[in-house]
């Protein structure tokens, strides 16, 4: 006997997210179907049986918590979910309560594993246990992205919108923020999650390169044509392809790639079914800026027609610095074989000063190197790099340091125009950049003498 095919109701005001939920569900051989509010997703349980259903909070005529309520007034056994970008304690209580489970967008992965979990135990079609349970190709197996700052809050909103659409994505960023990482989790998120992701760095190729024969590197086992030609290849590759330091791709591969994406589309190639290639592209640097220089070729830029996404630099999510941290920690003393327990308030202080030029890199980098050395179950000071020590052996003391007011800096800079210019108040009030008026007004007040 078989099953009918599960129903799942996805409740969400973001059209997008709804979208890529839906393609995923629907690959896994569930009925995907979609509610762009709470009111209508009452609506629609009271005209068919759902199996499950999963319920954002925030939404505007009717917020998750009071959707999962009439849901259950309506279908006591129906299962429900609430996801989240905006969790809390108090939040997952009342979730609990009401029987429903609770999930945050960040750990969606947990949330996935439940799904595989019931296509693998009764789901209506026959879905190879391949794609279930495959290595590799986990669907809850997604990478990390720590933090809940409001930046990276929304990076993994544009994530979930992005993810399921056929589109080239620009992620803009500083280096070590993370690029690849939310590169990676596009992918993971995709149609093309079964397929490979590789990644490459632009500021690597030379001049003469060709991109051409990058794709047709690719070839996989089997994939020649049969074509009497020696040379001749089929290209089987399928998937997602990472093109980080973009802006450093030489003129000659550009006007390469350009071609190729003339003759095919900027994500298919020949005999399309097979070569279905999505490009996500980085760059730490302003791409539009460079076409303006003339340093980037404007026909490719035009042609990428790429949705950015912004990674934000650490110095800009601080809060989010002790999560990181407790993150690599556990990872590095599984690595390392450590049982190290914690980082001193000192430590903390010093990386709460520090700018974190090298980004989230700089810091794994750090408690990599504390991890090696520490011989205690704590991180302290003496295991940090030496510029970082260095900011704490002389701290700033106004007793100790030069200090003007801001009344004595603004009389200074006033006189050294004045002399600058021999006593022309005109263009000393042009170089202040204030009127003649406002120079006047301030030489009374500082009691200059002619």
């Amino acid at each position: 006997m078989i099953n009918r095919i599960k129903k799942i109701l996805l409740v969400d005001d973001e059209e997008r997210l709804l979208d890529s939920m839906a393609q995923r569900l629907t690959l896994l051989g569930f009925e995907a179907i979609k509610a762009p509010s709470g009111t209508k997703a009452i609506d629609i349980a009271s005209k068919t049986k759902i199996d499950l259903a999963i319920v954002d909070l925030k939404m505007p005529d009717m917020d998750g918590l009071a959707t999962i309520t009439k849901l259950k007034q309506m279908a006591p056994d129906i299962k429900t979910v609430l996801l989240t970008g905006y969790g809390s304690e108090k939040t997952r209580q009342k979730t609990k309560s009401l029987g429903s489970d609770y999930f945050e967008k960040d750990s969606m992965g947990e949330l996935w594993d439940l799904i595989r979990r019931m296509s693998a135990q009764d789901i209506g079609q026959q879905i190879s246990r391949g794609m279930v349970e495959s290595p590799g190709r986990n669907l809850g197996d997604l990478p990390r992205l720590i933090g809940e700052t409001p930046g990276m809050q929304r990076l993994r909103k544009d994530i979930e919108r992005l993810s399921g659409l056929d589109c080239t994505i620009m992620i803009q960023g500083e280096e070590g923020t993370g690029k690849e990482l939310a590169a990676r989790t596009v992918h993971k998120l995709s149609h093309r999650r079964e397929q490979r992701f590789l990644a490459f760095n632009c500021g690597c190729f030379s001049n003469d390169f060709n991109f051409a024969e990058l794709l047709g590197s690719l070839e996989e086992p089997g994939g020649y044509t049969g074509s009497k030609d020696q040379g001749s290849r089929d290209i089987r590759f399928t998937g997602t392809i990472f093109l980080d330091h973009f802006e450093t791709m030489p003129e000659e591969t550009q006007r390469d790639m350009m071609a190729l994406m003339d003759k095919t589309g900027s994500n298919r190639f020949p005999d399309s079914g097979e070569r279905d290639i999505r490009f996500i592209v980085a760059t730490h640097q302003d791409l539009k800026k460079r076409v303006e220089d003339k340093k980037f070729s404007k026909d490719l830029y035009q042609r990428l027609n790429a949705i950015p996404m912004s990674v934000p630099p650490l110095r800009e999510r601080r809060d989010d610095i002790s999560p990181l941290c407790s993150f690599f920690l556990a990872q590095l003393n599984k690595e390392f074989e450590k049982s190290i327990e914690s980082i001193s308030d000192e430590v903390f202080s010093v990386f709460r000063d520090y700018s974190f030029p090298g980004n989230v890199r700089e810091l794994r980098h750090i408690i990599e190197r504390a991890v090696i050395l520490a011989d205690t179950t704590t991180i302290e000071l003496m295991h940090l790099p030496d510029r970082l020590r260095k900011t704490t052996s002389a701290p700033l003391s106004l007793a100790s340091q030069p200090f003007m007011s801001l009344a004595e800096l603004e009389k200074t800079h006033i006189v050294k125009a004045i002399e600058l210019t021999r006593g022309n108040r005109s263009k000393a009030a042009e170089i202040l950049g204030i009127s003649r008026a406002a120079l006047w007004r301030k030489l009374k007040m500082i009691h200059i003498e002619e």
